[in-house]
């Protein structure tokens, strides 16, 4: 009974990360091949991996924003970095806000780069407080 209700929960939770955008499809394929491939835990060491990664990415970001003088090319490979994380687990919102940050990294507008950390750093801290759920309920 707690399993079913635990696992009602779980895809309540899922339901709505897809139709809030948070996540797409390429979150999917990593249930399915954790499922196919019978590997548990699977879901859960990419999803860490890749909130520890985007962690340190933002710190570095902030760090390099508030240099007196911005090296645009190292916060665009950041970004980058951070954007290729973000499709590879599924993190639509943050890949989307990366790829808006990577434009203002290339018109080297300082003003505009902090104003999409702040943008990604609210995207990241939604998704990942959204995964960290998902990670308490799954059974």
């Amino acid at each position: 009974m707690a399993a079913a209700a635990l696992r009602e929960q779980l895809n309540a939770l899922l339901n709505n990360m897809f139709a809030s955008g948070l996540v797409d499809e390429q979150f999917q394929q990593l249930q399915m091949l954790q499922d196919d491939g019978g590997t548990p835990g699977f879901v859960a060491e990419v999803v860490t991996l890749f909130c520890d990664d985007a962690d340190r990415i933002i710190s570095e970001l902030a760090a390099l924003l508030e240099q007196p003088v911005v090296d645009f090319d190292k916060v665009d490979a950041y970004v980058h970095q951070l954007k290729g994380s973000s499709a590879s687990v599924g993190a639509q919102k943050v890949k989307f806000t990366c790829m808006q940050f990577r434009q203002l990294c290339q018109d080297k507008n300082r003003d505009g780069c902090i104003m999409a950390l702040a943008v990604v750093r609210n995207e990241f801290y939604d998704l990942r407080n959204k995964f960290q759920t998902m990670l308490q309920v799954v059974p």
